[in-house]
């Protein structure tokens, strides 16, 4: 009989509904059942597209003596960790305390206060590589709470110094951080481009070794620092593993390369084997990398494809009858991990038919007998170098997956006949957020106004349906139910992704639209001490801390959406009141940031803004949508492509025609002709 987890608004907590535990949602009945029943709180926190997650539940959750064990001497209570990121952030710090790791399934042992005990990820049903088993942990859970109260009383007050040590880490990092840049000096970004430099992989690309990441925060300096003058040795460097990685990405198995869009991460370090499942966020900020790095490259053509084959795979299997778009894939179908995206080479010259299209397809994407995964199957992948693989008489990569094209197209067709994995269907609102800036950016660099209106379609869905009745930002949505109030990178990425829609449209009302969310986000989110951000709002759910986005993780750091935010709207006089002295507080703060790249990239990206060197341009026309007015706007995007220093602008409804270019307060006399404002920018 499904559980109580059947009529939750998370796929995640639904794959659970079945288990015999006695599941509860987070919830205060749960927390109260617990204190009445004088019971620890066993909390489990994973997400739908998590394969350990998946791994977990099978040995543990659907085991029904482990049930009876959980059920009898804990209150369970599941945790969708992207619906609830506020929880995952606080108990997340648990496991970091004990191992200096962390992950999912994200298992945590509580007080009823909600007070960790006791923390781990994954734990196996049998003792394995130094791990206990999940019923030694219960036992031992079960016996400390029983028989040890006063020992849990010292493991609280020791997990409570620990966390408020980790809150304060940013402050130490400052009061080191004196011979660090400024985040307004554009040397900031170039300190951080140095040391992430030493990190990359120069065989393969990315950063370290194995598993492998995409960072596109991390890639994202490398590419603004790429983007410097001529003969500049550090945007050489940086250009140079830009491209490296962003090629290695695309011919490894990390990449689909029948539908397109990418996977979370690779277990090895050639980017040949992935976790397989797909992730809305990765997508949304890999697609403009390759677009604009299309620009940089334009003999690599391969750059611009993956752009336009991500984009048909999030429009074809990801985008929403109202236009935003789901959260992820699952890895795993029918059981297997992968399944769903492998092929062994009779496979292959079944579905294409054509023996020697076969051939020459398993030669070029590495399908061969024995396989390079599970089961003797095969992840495609490009071999390397892929000059190899071609004819003598048609050197051109371009040309050779060209005449593979049919092959590519009937086997998609089969795999459409296979058992897709789950598709996570909730509507993230930061994740839709950023995957509608990422169209905008791809947008502006492939001259493709289409995936403009998917943005803008995106975004106008989530103002419609995202937000509550006094305007306040919704987190989560499913099968028409959105609900759960939104945390600081919700807030901040919705109001950037309205500015960024202003700027490709002039519409003053995704202007006034961010200009309201930003002051949702100084009026609940901002500190006290008016020199940082914490991650839910100060009206939010009473949890045993408010933590605070600092960090980049897989998404930019809530932090950083919100200085970029703030920096955007004071160079158009359309901030709220306090957001100067926010800015100089926060900037001030975090100014060791350049010392830490990986942590901090979204955040250095965001501070040029305040740099000597960015420029902000005023539009003035009667209506946005005046032809000449467009018309500059379009000379501006163009001057923005390739441009390694800052340019944005907004729209001013005027009688008067013309533009105002501004740097740092200072602003230029109405200009009224083409030529001057692009000589004025620089």
């Amino acid at each position: 009989m499904p559980n109580r987890l059947a009529s939750s608004s998370s796929p995640y907590l639904r794959q659970h509904q079945d288990n015999p535990v006695d599941w509860w949602p987070w919830c205060d009945e749960a927390l109260a059942l617990a204190r009445a029943q004088d019971r620890p709180v066993l909390l489990s926190v994973g997400y739908s597209a998590c394969h350990w997650c998946h791994v977990m539940a099978h040995e543990s959750f659907e085991d029904p003596a482990i049930a009876a064990v959980m059920n009898q001497r804990f209150v369970n209570i599941k945790v969708d960790r992207e619906e609830r990121p506020d929880l995952d952030a606080i108990y997340q710090k648990v496991v970091q305390l004990l191992s200096q790791g962390g992950g999912w399934p994200l298992t945590v042992f509580l007080t009823p206060a909600g007070e960790p005990i006791y923390g781990g990820t994954y734990f196996p049903p049998a003792p394995r590589h130094g791990r206990p088993s999940f019923a030694q942990v219960l036992d031992a859970i079960h016996d400390l709470w029983t028989a040890r109260r006063e020992q849990v009383a010292t493991q609280v007050a020791s997990f409570r110094e620990g966390m408020a040590a980790i809150a304060g880490i940013v402050d130490d990092e400052r009061a080191a951080a004196d011979d660090a840049p400024a985040l307004d000096d554009p040397e900031a970004a170039r300190a951080a481009a140095r040391r992430l430099l030493e990190r990359v992989d120069a065989r393969d690309g990315g950063f370290g070794r194995a598993p492998k990441f995409p960072n596109p925060t991390a890639l994202e300096i490398l590419a603004t620092i790429a983007r410097g003058p001529a003969g500049d040795e550090l945007a050489t460097a940086c250009g140079n593993a830009l491209r490296l990685t962003l090629d290695r990405m695309y011919e490894g198995g990390i990449y689909d390369h029948l539908r397109g869009g990418f996977a979370r991460y690779s277990t090895d370090r050639e980017w040949l084997v992935p976790h397989f499942e797909k992730m809305l966020y990765d997508n949304a900020q890999l697609l403009p990398l390759y677009a604009e790095a299309a620009i940089e490259w334009p003999e690599a053509e391969h750059l611009a494809r993956v752009a336009h084959e991500t984009v048909a795979y999030l429009v074809a299997d990801m985008r929403t009858s109202a236009g935003t778009f789901f959260a992820a894939t699952d890895a795993d179908s029918e059981g297997e991990e992968g399944k769903y995206f492998c092929w062994t080479p009779a496979e292959v010259a079944e579905v294409v038919g054509d023996a020697e299209l076969a051939r020459r397809f398993c030669e070029v994407y590495g399908v061969a007998p024995g396989g390079n995964f599970e089961h003797g199957r095969s992840i495609l992948h490009l071999m390397k170098p892929l000059a190899r693989c071609v004819d003598d008489d048609a050197p051109e990569v371009a040309s050779l997956l060209t005449r593979l094209q049919p092959a590519r197209e009937r086997l998609l067709a089969h795999r459409a006949t296979r058992v897709p994995p789950l598709r996570d269907e909730k509507v993230l609102t930061s994740w839709n957020a950023l995957l509608a800036r990422g169209l905008i950016r791809a947008a502006a660099a492939l001259s493709q106004p289409s995936w403009v209106e998917l943005a803008r379609a995106c975004v106008e869905t989530l103002c419609r349906d995202h937000l509550d009745a006094e305007g306040r930002v919704l987190r989560s949505g499913f099968e028409g139910r959105v609900q759960l109030r939104g945390v600081l990178d919700d807030v901040a990425a919705l109001a950037c992704a309205c500015l960024d829609l202003h700027e490709v449209t002039l519409a003053p009302r995704w202007l006034a639209q961010a200009e309201q969310l930003a002051a949702q986000l100084v009026d609940h989110f901002v500190r006290p001490q008016r020199d940082g951000f914490d991650f839910t709002p100060d009206d939010g759910e009473a949890l045993i801390e408010r933590s605070e986005s600092q960090h980049d993780g897989p998404l930019p750091s809530g932090v950083a959406l919100a200085i970029e935010l703030l920096l955007r709207l004071d160079a158009s006089d359309h901030a709220p009141p306090a957001a100067r002295e926010i800015l100089e507080r926060t900037l001030d703060r975090f100014r060791g940031a350049s010392k830490q790249p990986f942590g901090y990239a979204s955040l250095l990206q965001a501070a040029r803004l305040a740099a000597p060197d960015a420029v902000h341009v005023k539009l003035f026309a009667p209506s946005h949508d005046d032809a000449d007015v467009q018309a500059l706007r379009d000379a501006l995007q163009d001057r923005r492509r390739g441009r390694s220093t800052p340019l944005s602008w907004t729209f001013v409804a005027s009688p008067r025609r013309g533009a105002v270019v501004c740097r740092q307060q200072t602003c230029t006399s109405m200009l009224g002709d083409r030529d001057a404002v692009l000589a004025a920018i620089g």
